[in-house]
């Protein structure tokens, strides 16, 4: 099981459903209307909400599912639900052969469910099919012309309530929905590569800007002080300091401080290693980070000063020169 999956949900429409069946006008009008709809929706949440109406007319069901294939782990994931009616997000996470969509997907070909009760099969998806009333189960596969995404799924409370669906149909309808979750996961990826590449932008500035604070600070408060400027404009927060180690002591000597507090935690102050968050990051030799809680939990002194001045998140990083710990 992995990253939760995401829910969306409409009304049932409250006329009869007119289905693609009807007519070959009708069924052009529909295919015309999911086209019209894949290309104006970015985002997948808004598409599903759009199609659990539309699709209404095509087959009777009461949830519509969005199963990708994970190449790298090779499972299928559910990566978006609707619903006509609310629901509680789900977290689904299976080998193909284990879910009637990765049947689908591997087989290219329809499966159908039209009793939930009497399925040996997929015993997974049956149990959580069953819990959530589900009668009866539907899967297309859900390819674009460029590759094997996964499979729409479709569920009913009703038994074998796709017994009179037009399953070419459904496939045509499948085929369109699949081109707008294509478009719409390379959209993603791509605004993901931005991210990542804003980020290690980023990153360089701050190392570019910390390293010409160095060459241009001969005085150390002055450094601490830039640096902690450089630091501010990529991560945002109220309380930076220096606590450094003396051996002999084995003490921290708060050596620099950034923070408009109430002045109960002032430069120059000594706090024992242990207890207190420095001293288990200085210990662990990594980074360690505190919730309000962990600092409440904390026995000593100076978690206390922390929470008095109004501190509610920590994070201590151990200083290293050549691999000998000098603080945090």
């Amino acid at each position: 099981m992995m990253d939760e999956s995401r829910t969306v949900a409409c009304a049932r429409p409250k006329e009869p459903a007119v289905r693609a069946s009807g007519g070959i006008d009708a069924a052009n009008s529909l295919l015309l209307e999911v086209l019209r709809s894949a290309a104006s929706h970015r985002d997948l949440q808004s598409l599903l909400r759009e199609l659990v109406t539309l699709l209404q007319r095509a087959a009777p069901f009461d949830r519509l599912a969005v199963m990708l294939h994970d190449p790298t782990r090779d499972v299928m994931r559910l990566h978006i639900l609707a619903a006509v009616h609310p629901i509680v997000p789900t977290v689904i996470e299976l080998s193909p052969a284990e879910t009637p969509s990765g049947v689908a997907w591997q087989t290219q070909q329809p499966v159908m469910v039209p009793s939930v009760d009497r399925e040996t099969r997929f015993p997974d998806i049956i149990e959580f099919l069953r819990a959530e009333g589900m009668k009866s189960f539907c899967a297309f596969p859900l390819t674009s012309p460029l590759r094997r995404l996964g499979a729409l799924g479709f569920s009913s409370r009703e038994e074998d309530a796709f017994r009179f669906a037009d399953v070419e149909f459904l496939q045509q309808l499948t085929n369109q929905v699949a081109l707008a979750v294509d478009n719409t996961l390379h959209h993603e990826a791509a605004q993901q590569a931005q991210q990542e590449l804003a980020w290690e932008r980023d990153q360089l500035r701050l190392l570019l800007e910390i390293n010409n604070a160095l060459v241009s600070n001969l005085e150390p408060r002055a450094l601490f002080s830039a640096i902690a400027s450089c630091l501010r404009r990529v991560v945002s927060h109220d309380y930076m300091t220096i606590a450094v180690h003396d051996p002999e002591r084995d003490t921290f000597n708060l050596w620099a401080l950034e923070f408009a507090g109430k002045g109960l935690i002032k430069e120059g102050m000594n706090t024992p290693v242990e207890p207190s968050p420095a001293g288990v990051a200085f210990a662990a030799g990594k980074p360690k980070r505190f919730a309000r809680a962990d600092l409440a939990r904390m026995p000593g002194n100076f978690a206390r000063l922390l929470l008095e001045e109004g501190i509610q998140a920590l994070c201590c990083l151990p200083l290293a020169v050549r691999d000998r710990l000098s603080g945090r």
